[in-house]
């Protein structure tokens, strides 16, 4: 199955994802994850390439294993790595002494993308920063009071039951403190049954410590508009996070979906005014006090607008509920603005190769593109097919779809039976092929942690790896073990040599037949 890999890839260029993390054995693992173009499966292919155990973390450490494992296991020229995804540490992303600097001494043209994912939840952090520290204590000591007790999940599911006429409640969710956007649903949840959680503390302030300070709380009706205020803006954030965190992705839609956040909170804060491009929403001064609205004129949102008329809070306040939103505001504006810029520059060149683009009246000239200098072949040939694309008539089917498209270009033979559009066709889906996100790797740890469970923690590294080699390999050809068969290369290597292991380096988990 990891040979049906390398195979796949071949000689095309291809993009790295890569993450540290540690097992339930505390041993340090490197997942590297690759995304490349399969001219076989006609599309972009995002799959576990392998895991390395690390004895340090340090950038040194990391860069010789993932060079090493490029080298002699999948057998690829670093040289045709094209991009690189990592988190925003700087271990990965630092200026100096990093990841991707050592990296770049070896291949200067890859291009390293820090994930959207990891900057829209640090972004949300610090803004929370900027709201009173007990909300956060009050959602995550919700789950934690319930989470403890079957005893108080069925007393409350009865009290919900009884005020709903049988209806059941939803589960209450955990805040996570490494995926903080978590909070979404969270908070999501509590508000849809709030009077209920309210009156359930009430009922049972007098048991324990706990339900008492939880009632302080949920009758505070300030709690209840902050949460109000807060509930749109984390949900719209998290709903673009899902979007970059797909294997699968539409780049324009994409960048489209990131200016649109980052918008619908400027125009919260700032005076009335239109736009010419999407850099000029990115660029506009936010510092500016002469742009700022009038603190009553801030949009706190329509729900949180309801919630104050129905709650009768104190005018007092209300103002300083409204200051505390100004501030989040204008702190997630200020993140989004130091975080993105070059997570948009990156899809602002990738969106120059949609097809809408491409066919379009806008189509940029060759020289005009900022990954040009990327390409190492015949240049000339690569700008007279970039010319002839829009002579021809593709389907209309494939034109919707960036990835659909390209296949089609790459595949395009002329009246001889000769691909004519193979270089511009391999060039765009190389580029395609680089990762906006690291969520393919942490969804691997996920695996990682799902196979080698803490009744399972004798598992040796090449168990480990394989099991989730065979995982990635079923996705990579989208069937179910019950559909799935060997192949005649796989038969032929099903002799009793499996079973027999070298005594001298026996770190295996195979048992010698001999023995």
């Amino acid at each position: 199955m990891f040979s049906d890999l390398r195979r796949d890839i071949g000689d095309s260029d291809y993009s790295l994802i890569i993450d540290e993390s540690t097992d339930n054995t505390m041993k340090k693992k490197l997942c590297i994850v690759v995304r490349y173009p399969s001219y076989e499966k006609k599309r972009i292919v995002t799959s576990f390439a392998g895991l390395v155990e690390l004895e340090r973390g340090t950038a040194e450490a990391v860069t010789t294993a993932l060079l090493e494992f490029l080298e002699k296991h999948m057998k690829l020229d670093v040289k045709k790595c094209i991009g690189l995804g990592t988190d925003g540490c700087n271990t990965m992303s630092g200026a100096h002494n990093s990841v991707i600097s050592k990296l770049r001494e070896v291949n200067p043209h890859v291009t390293h993308i820090k994930c959207i994912c990891h900057s829209l939840q640090l972004c949300t952090s610090y803004a929370m920063k900027k709201l009173p520290s007990h909300l956060e204590y009050m959602l995550s000591q919700t789950y934690r009071y319930f989470s403890s007790s079957v005893l108080r999940q069925q007393k409350y599911a009865n009290l919900y039951s009884t005020i709903n006429v049988g209806e059941q409640p939803l589960k209450i969710l955990q805040l996570c403190d490494t995926r903080w956007l978590a909070i979404a649903p969270c908070l999501s949840r509590i508000l849809h049954q709030y009077d209920e959680l309210k009156l359930h503390f009430e009922i049972s302030k007098h048991e324990d410590y706990a339900a008492d300070l939880l009632y302080q709380m949920y009758k505070d009706p300030a709690n209840k508009a902050f949460l109000a205020f807060l509930n749109p803006i984390v949900s719209q954030v998290n709903r673009v996070n899902k979007m970059f965190e797909a294997d699968q992705c539409n780049v324009s839609k994409l960048l489209a979906e990131l200016i649109s956040l980052y918008q619908s909170v400027l125009i919260r804060l700032m005076m009335p005014r239109t736009f010419s491009s999407q850099q000029a929403v990115i660029n506009f001064d936010v510092d500016d006090d002469r742009n700022h609205l009038p603190l009553q004129a801030v949009d706190m949102g329509v729900q949180f607008n309801i919630e104050v008329g129905q709650s009768n809070l104190d005018p007092g306040i209300v103002t300083t509920i409204r200051k505390h939103g100004r501030d989040f505001l204008m702190q997630l504006l200020k993140e989004l603005q130091m975080r993105l810029p070059s997570n948009v520059q990156l899809l602002q060149s990738m969106d120059a190769l949609s097809p809408e683009t491409v066919l379009g009246i806008r189509k940029p000239r060759l020289q005009e593109l900022s990954f040009l200098p990327k390409y190492n072949g015949d240049i000339s040939k690569l700008d007279e097919q970039w010319q002839r694309l829009g002579t021809v008539s593709w389907p209309r089917d494939s034109v919707l779809d960036a990835e659909k498209f390209w296949m089609e270009v790459y595949g395009h033979t002329d009246a001889s039976g000769e691909k004519d559009f193979s270089e511009v066709g391999k060039f765009a889906l190389s580029l395609l092929a680089i990762p906006v996100s690291n969520a393919s790797v942490e969804r691997v740890f996920s695996q990682m942690n799902l196979v080698k469970s803490k009744l399972r923690n004798r598992m040796q590294q090449t168990s480990l790896e394989n099991t989730l080699h065979v995982r990635a390999f079923m996705q990579r050809n989208g069937i179910c073990c019950h559909k799935f068969t060997p192949s005649q290369e796989m038969l032929s290597l099903f002799t009793q040599d499996i079973y027999c292991v070298d005594k001298a380096n026996d770190n295996s988990d195979y048992i010698d037949i001999d023995a």
